[in-house]
């Protein structure tokens, strides 16, 4: 077995374990799972030690290779299944019925095929040692037929469905597995050309053309499983952009908060994940600012960016130190007991644009609640001071 095949193999177990839990847990996510734990254990069985071994107890020549072959259709499936879920959760249904008695009739066709496949001794290669005959062809082609048609559907899905992703890091994914699964068409159309130049019996050098079958194999395989690991990574990478995104904006939360308590939504028995928990900080600190408009004069925002304009920021840096100054103001007057403006004098409530977008919201928080703990904010705002740099 070559290095770069013993680095798949173990990829995919580690893999197949890696998922296994969101596997138990999400049904949407077993069927790939049992397309990574097929492929693990068909690259398992065409180990030599593992064939000789499993054929050494059955007693039955290269049985272990029509096991491989058997769990490489069930792969197929289950990619098949997975990209549907992905492109047409409503068809999944549709396919299982299709699918099911599909694959039950080819894995059927290969073991007849298998049996009739002349076998008086055990073979280290049973491709190269079946090139010519016509039921080992017959094998192969049932067996490679039917992994490129999957493959090449799948190929499709894959592609159909990135134009439509969101998400940069979702749109990468399919693409990846969509080229991974247009390999593995690649791989199929090979080795089904082999099996046929055979039966002609034209002659083709093996080790070149085994090397060209394994190097389509691992890519095929390897783009799959990065494929598949994008979207979880970007998840994660996420989840580490909203923790970093609360702690940023949590300070300006607290001291809006600690001014306007009842804005705070009280489910403390649920245990919300990090995106969640930003979307509840961001709503919060904006149902703040909306109550605190009412106890700021009515110039304070064109003092505060007078203020703010005393620094040489950039526009950005400029209008979240404005922000900042004018909520401070708002504030201390709530916090000294002031009373509410008139509404005929009340700061007029910002609305949100159409367009609005909230990753940008989080951004002009976050640079809001680091300008809020500036020494320039705490400068009054209708001071002619010059502030200190």
């Amino acid at each position: 077995m070559t290095a770069a095949k013993s680095i798949i193999l173990i990829l995919l177990w580690a893999v197949a374990a890696w998922r296994l839990p969101g596997a138990i847990r999400t049904p949407r996510q077993r069927a790939l799972w049992v397309a990574f734990a097929s492929i693990a254990v068909a690259m398992t069985l065409g180990v030599p030690e593992v064939m000789h071994a499993t054929d050494a107890l059955t007693g039955v020549h290269n049985l272990a290779t029509l096991g491989k072959n058997l769990f490489g259709i069930v792969a197929s499936a289950a990619i098949l299944e997975f990209v549907t879920v992905i492109a047409q959760p409503d068809s999944v249904s549709g396919l299982r019925r299709v699918l099911v008695p599909a694959c039950a009739i080819t894995m059927t066709a290969l073991t007849v095929l298998f049996v009739l496949t002349p076998r008086p001794e055990e073979s280290d290669n049973f491709f190269e040692t079946n090139m010519g005959s016509v039921p080992g062809t017959a094998y192969y082609i049932v067996c490679f037929g039917s992994l490129g048609l999957a493959m090449t559907v799948a190929t499709r899905l894959f592609w159909g469905s990135s134009r439509h992703a969101g998400a940069p890091w979702l749109r990468s994914g399919l693409r990846t597995l969509g080229t991974g699964s247009a390999f593995g068409v690649l791989y199929s159309l090979f080795r089904t050309l082999l099996m046929l130049v055979g039966l002609l019996h034209i002659t083709v050098e093996d080790a070149r053309a085994n090397h060209v079958a394994d190097v389509l194999q691992c890519t095929s395989i390897a783009l799959i499983i990065l494929g598949s690991s994008i979207p979880a990574i970007g998840v994660r990478w996420r989840v580490l952009r909203d923790w970093r995104s609360l702690r940023d904006i949590r300070p300006l939360w607290a001291v809006l908060t600690r001014a306007v308590p009842h804005v705070v939504l009280d489910i403390r028995s649920l245990r919300p994940c990090p995106r969640v928990r930003l979307h509840r900080a961001v709503i919060e600190i904006r149902d703040a600012t909306l109550v605190l408009a009412d106890y700021a004069p009515a110039d304070l925002r064109e003092r505060a960016d007078a203020a703010a304009g005393r620094y040489e920021l950039t526009p950005e840096r400029s209008s979240a130190l404005a922000e900042a100054i004018w909520l401070h103001e708002a504030v201390a007057a709530k916090l000294a007991g002031s009373s509410p403006a008139p509404a005929e004098n009340a700061q007029p409530s910002p609305r949100l644009p159409a367009d609005f977008d909230f990753d940008v919201e989080v951004d002009r928080l976050r640079a809001i609640s680091e300008a809020y703990q500036s020494p320039a904010v705490r400068a009054p705002a209708g001071s002619g001071m010059a502030p200190a740099h």
